[in-house]
């Protein structure tokens, strides 16, 4: 029998939160959460996740950036895959991407929210299955 996945939810939103990790278990993944990105950099760190599912705007509006360099930077931790969900181009009209910006959002990638429970479940294995390789 194989280890289920484990992924953080990293998200002040609960609604979200709640949304995401059923649509997470329903599919055969271990699901814990956070509601700040210091409970979530606790929590990485104790819970070691396969995969971080992170918001970017938290307690402040940088708050996932934050939270992904801090744990990137961690040689512990630097291979981690972070998926940043975020609404920040709905919000402040600031849009990003991946690959122009990925240097320094310190992320795997970024899906915009709302998300739909099959995009989330898409982006989320294909992280897994890649770290996965990458370990072998």
């Amino acid at each position: 029998m194989s280890k289920k996945a484990k992924i953080l939810l990293v998200d002040n939103d609960v609604d979200i939160v709640d949304l995401n990790k059923a649509v997470l278990e329903n599919n055969d993944y271990e699901v814990v959460v956070a509601f700040s990105g210091s409970e979530g950099l606790e929590k990485a760190k104790d819970e070691n996740p396969d995969l971080i599912v992170l918001d970017l705007m938290m307690e402040k509006h940088d708050s996932g950036f934050t939270f992904a360099k801090t744990l990137k930077a961690d040689p512990d931790f630097k291979n981690m895959p972070i998926l940043m969900l975020t609404s920040v181009a709905d919000v402040t009209g600031f849009g990003f991407s991946q690959q122009k910006d990925g240097y320094w959002m310190k992320t795997d990638n970024y899906l915009k929210k709302p998300v739909t429970p099959d995009r989330l479940l898409e982006e989320v294995n294909k992280l897994i299955e890649k770290t996965n390789k990458e370990t072998k």
